[in-house]
C-alpha cells in the first residue's frame, strides 16, 4: 500500500501540472478571499471569521480534485501497468487504499496555504475581537471530511475509464451533484416532510455542521460511511474488469 501511495504521490509532482494545478487553486482562492466583490470577500463581509473561506474552498475543490484523482486507474489502465499491479502481492484494497491516500494528502498540502488566511485575519482584528477556534477547529476537520470524501470519489470514477478527460468530467459532475444536487433538490420542497429526510443524504448538509462549530457524530459517520461505500465501489469495478 505505501508503495503505491509513494508512487502515486510523487508522480502527481513529477510535471508541472501538479504545481500549476496547486497555484491555480490557491490563487483563486486568493482572489476571492481578498480581492473580488462579493460574499466570499473577507474584507467585504463585514465579520472577522473565515466562514466565507469555509463555504467556497468545496466549489473550488469540485472543480480541482478530480485534476489530482484523474490519472488514478484511469493512468494505469492507458499505460497498461494496471495488469502488472495486480500480479503484485498486494490486494486489491491495499491497491485502492494506496492510491485514495495520495490524492488525501496531496489535496491536504494543497490546502496548507489557508494557514496564511487564519494568521492574516488574526492580525487584521481588533484587540478586543478574537477567533472562535473552537468552530474554526471544527471546521478544519469538516473541510479534511469532505476532502477525504471527494478523494475516493474521484478514485473511483478513474476506474471506470482509461480516458483522463473523461475521469476529470465524470468526477466533476458527480462531485456536484453528490454536493448540492441533492441539497438543491430538497429545497424545492416537492415531497413535503420528506425533504428533511432528502437533505440528510446531502453532503453540504453535514459539512455545515461542521463550519457551524458543531461536531456531529452523524455527520462524521455519513463522510466516512461515503469513503467506505465508494471504496468497496472501487475493488468491485476492478474485480468486474480483471476477473
Amino acid at each position: 500500500m505505501w508503495q503505491i501511495f509513494r508512487k502515486d504521490f510523487f508522480q502527481f509532482f513529477s510535471s508541472a501540472t501538479g504545481y500549476v494545478v496547486m497555484i491555480v487553486f490557491a490563487l483563486v482562492a486568493g482572489l476571492f478571499f481578498w480581492y473580488l466583490e462579493g460574499n466570499y470577500n473577507l474584507m467585504f463581509s463585514g465579520f472577522a471569521d473565515l466562514q466565507p473561506l469555509f463555504d467556497l474552498i468545496p466549489w473550488l475543490l469540485i472543480f480541482v480534485l478530480p485534476a489530482i484523482s484523474m490519472r488514478s486507474f484511469a493512468e494505469e489502465y492507458r499505460t497498461g501497468t494496471i495488469e502488472l499491479l495486480l500480479t503484485k502481492p498486494i490486494n486489491q484494497g491495499a491497491l485502492v487504499t494506496g492510491k485514495w491516500l495520495a490524492v488525501v494528502m496531496t489535496a491536504t498540502i494543497m490546502l496548507w496555504p489557508l494557514g496564511l488566511y487564519v494568521w492574516s485575519l488574526s492580525h487584521l482584528m481588533i484587540p478586543t475581537d478574537r477567533l472562535d477556534y473552537g468552530v474554526l477547529l471544527a471546521s478544519l476537520l469538516g473541510l479534511w471530511l469532505l476532502v477525504a470524501f471527494f478523494a475516493m470519489v474521484g478514485v473511483w470514477v478513474s476506474s471506470l475509464t482509461q480516458s483522463q478527460m473523461a475521469a476529470y468530467l465524470g468526477g466533476v459532475f458527480l462531485l456536484f451533484i453528490l454536493y448540492y444536487g441533492i441539497y438543491g433538490l430538497a429545497s424545492f420542497q416537492w415531497v413535503g416532510s420528506g425533504d428533511y429526510l432528502l437533505r440528510q443524504w446531502s453532503v453540504m448538509q453535514h459539512y455545515r455542521h461542521f463550519t457551524g462549530g458543531l461536531i456531529v457524530a452523524g455527520s462524521v459517520a455519513f463522510f466516512l460511511l461515503g469513503i467506505w461505500i465508494f471504496g468497496l465501489l472501487t475493488r468491485w469495478q476492478l474485480k468486474r474488469k480483471f476477473r
